[in-house]
């Protein structure tokens, strides 16, 4: 059964308290571990759950003074075990794709549902009993990621824009000629529908979910997609950033900015346009100790630095020097030249006027960062970006609005009073996509000099 504390004790002499808390475990050949307790569990994304949710939750173990501490796999399965305060305790992580884990929060047998893709309205709608789902005590963004567009090594193909992209997996090029590669009838890799990689594709490619076409080959996994990117010369697929190391990456184009192969600063700035965030969601309504502290520890300095290191973009800001654009306004052109940007750019919850649950704790970065002695003669400048309107007049107030409401937070919330602000109309759209625009388009950077 479930106690107070959040952890879960086994009554030896019950069959059925037994049974239930093995299912709980995701393992019903739970052995190893005995009666430990469980302090908390996850279930979700195959991307979170492989390698970075267990060394995030093997240093949290390590910070609260646990010792002897041990993982056991068994596929997309993992168990991390550990003895604190006198007591043996287990953390289950079962990684079987996004949906899952929204769908283990449903029934109860996960705490902490990992999601390399938001979750949706249906889910919303699902959990909307536990609390809103979507607000800052329930969506954490604890990393960045991007999805690498890949090609065998002899493919010649070097570049693609987001439309072309599109009509090879929707069926209308078939053929690698059509974009000046071989003869070859082309053969696009997809992963499975419970996949939040998937979803993230589906959503930037084709602007939502969609039935893949029979002559899609869906694949089970990153790791399969690897190895027949690897020996298939026809094949093409999509990776995370982490994963696509070593293989033949192709540039992608979208909106008006030059097609780029992603770095670790235009994933971090959100500027690439397969770039995707990574989440934890919790139940908001729940009184948890260990998931509280768990999130707090995710979120922190130490946290960030475990996702750095596991190969995702962390979201602790780095200065980015980038080259003018040639045709940017002179005011933002001048400022490129002069500055460097902040791997923060603050948005907005789907387009509106309030900031997202990202931009409300990069407020606490950005405070943190302006905080160091070695920046504190640093000058702010924020810079706003509307969506693409008809009317230059209007797109030009709608962005000085958004870098005025962050500058009204940083001075109302975190006692930064000192900043600058700049608005740029429309210029430089991430896309062309009207249903994703608002989101992408609309926009607030930060610039120091």
């Amino acid at each position: 059964m479930i106690n107070t504390g959040g952890t879960m004790s086994i009554r030896s002499n019950s069959i059925l308290g037994l049974f239930s808390a093995l299912l709980l475990l995701g393992n019903p050949a739970h052995a190893d571990n005995g009666t430990a307790n469980t302090l908390f569990r996850l279930t979700g994304s195959n991307t979170i759950g492989a390698d970075l949710a267990p060394a995030l939750v093997k240093d949290y173990l390590e910070h609260v003074g646990a010792s002897g501490i041990h993982q056991r796999s068994e596929g997309e399965k993992h168990w991390i075990s550990a003895r604190l305060k006198n007591e043996e305790v287990v953390i289950p992580i079962i990684a079987l794709g996004s949906s899952t884990g929204f769908k283990a929060l449903d029934s109860g047998s996960a705490d902490i549902a990992m999601a390399s893709r938001r979750i949706k309205a249906a889910e919303v709608n699902a959990l909307a009993r536990v609390g809103d789902m979507t607000s800052p005590q329930a969506e954490h963004v604890i990393g960045l990621d991007a999805l690498v567009i890949t090609v065998h090594k002899d493919n010649p193909v070097t570049q693609l824009d987001v439309t072309q992209l599109a009509d090879i997996y929707n069926g209308k090029i078939r053929n690698w000629a059509q974009l000046g590669g071989p003869d070859l009838p082309i053969r696009p890799l997809h992963r499975d529908l419970q996949s939040g990689t998937r979803a993230t594709f589906d959503e930037e490619v084709f602007g939502g979910s969609r039935t893949a076409a029979p002559f899609i080959h869906e694949v089970s996994g990153n790791h399969e997609t690897r190895a027949l990117i690897e020996r298939d010369r026809a094949a093409i697929g999509y990776l995370p950033f982490a994963d696509a190391d070593g293989l033949h990456k192709v540039a992608i184009k979208s909106g008006e900015l030059a097609a780029v192969v992603p770095d670790r600063g235009i994933i971090a700035t959100e500027d690439f346009p397969l770039t995707r965030r990574l989440y934890l969601y919790r139940s908001p309504g729940s009184l948890h100790p260990h998931v509280n502290a768990f999130l707090r520890f995710v979120e922190s300095h130490h946290g960030q630095q475990i996702v750095a290191d596991t190969g995702f973009i962390n979201l602790t800001p780095v200065a980015i020097k980038l080259s003018p654009y040639a045709n940017a306004p002179e005011n933002y052109r001048n400022l490129m030249t002069s500055g460097s940007r902040l791997s923060i750019s603050f948005r907005f919850a789907d387009g509106s006027a309030e900031l997202d649950n990202r931009a409300l704790r990069d407020l606490h970065r950005l405070q943190d960062f302006m905080a160091r002695e070695e920046n504190r003669h640093l000058n702010l400048t924020l810079v706003g970006f509307s969506d693409r309107m008809t009317n230059a007049n209007i797109s030009d107030l709608i962005s000085r609005f958004r870098a005025l409401k962050v500058q009204g937070a940083l001075l109302r919330d975190h006692q930064m009073g000192d900043s600058q602000i700049m608005s740029v109309g429309a210029f430089a759209p991430l896309t062309a996509n009207s249903e994703q625009g608002p989101v992408k388009n609309s926009r607030v950077e930060v610039w120091i000099n």
